[in-house]
């Protein structure tokens, strides 16, 4: 985990390998340009327990489960992982394929079915010419320790950014974004970023944006891009 110092706090972040980035890349432009294959795949199989499983860096796949539209949303996952050298080994036994992977790094982006939104969400930042990290531990003077999905930093200015696959989240999240807003004596911002809306939480309330992900990659660049940037002209007033 490489440390990066400021003098209002200290952050950390995992860095990738090469082989780790461009699997990254190479599954970011499959839910980019197949959206509903990637919906398919997270919704009906990676989300499903008695779909798939885990354990520790395998993939335990139930092949006879798969309907003929399941397998073609599995079919294109598995062949990425094969193309891009993440199949350390498999073994097909009794109706399960066990996928062996090359990394935990990677196993954790299957096993936390949420990580692929901060994933897209980092790369979009990228993409419009914003640097971030994902997977970010963010210590402030007071020596408390945040976890933040995902940390924009334009200098005079940061934004955090949380991402939800979810509908279990509460009002203690968006605590969480502006409690941390408030120990640091700096300009920032909160984003929540979700693929489930629920409607009884008052994201107004602490000034943070919401953006909801509708499987548009591109209109949700746009969405996060002009969010950002009325934050940032708001300053100059």
């Amino acid at each position: 985990m490489e440390p990066q110092e400021n003098y209002e706090y200290l952050l950390f972040y995992n860095d990738l390998d090469p082989v780790e980035e461009n699997f990254i890349f190479q599954i970011m432009q499959l839910i980019i340009n197949y959206p509903l294959i990637w919906f398919n795949f997270l919704e009906n199989i990676l989300k499903n327990k008695i779909m798939i499983s885990f354990r520790n860096n395998a993939l335990i796949v139930s092949l006879e489960l798969l309907t003929r539209q399941l397998k073609n949303s599995f079919d294109h996952v598995y062949r990425l992982l094969l193309d891009t050298n993440m199949v350390v080994n498999t073994i097909e036994k009794k109706g399960f394929l066990i996928i062996y992977l090359y990394s935990e790094k990677i196993s954790e982006f299957f096993q936390n079915s949420g990580f692929w939104l901060e994933y897209i969400t980092a790369h979009a930042c990228r993409e419009i010419g914003f640097p971030c990290h994902r997977g970010v531990l963010f210590k402030t003077k007071d020596r408390q320790i945040s976890e933040i999905d995902v940390f924009v930093d334009l200098g005079r200015v940061l934004f955090f950014i949380e991402c939800k696959d979810t509908y279990i989240y509460s009002d203690q999240d968006l605590k969480k974004i502006d409690n941390l807003r408030k120990r640091i004596n700096c300009q920032s911002y909160g984003i929540f970023v979700c693929t489930k809306a629920i409607h009884n939480l008052d994201f107004k309330k602490y000034g943070i944006g919401l953006i909801k992900y509708k499987y548009n990659y591109e209109a949700f660049r746009e969405e996060l891009k002009e969010m950002i940037a009325k934050k940032i002209i708001s300053l100059s007033f």
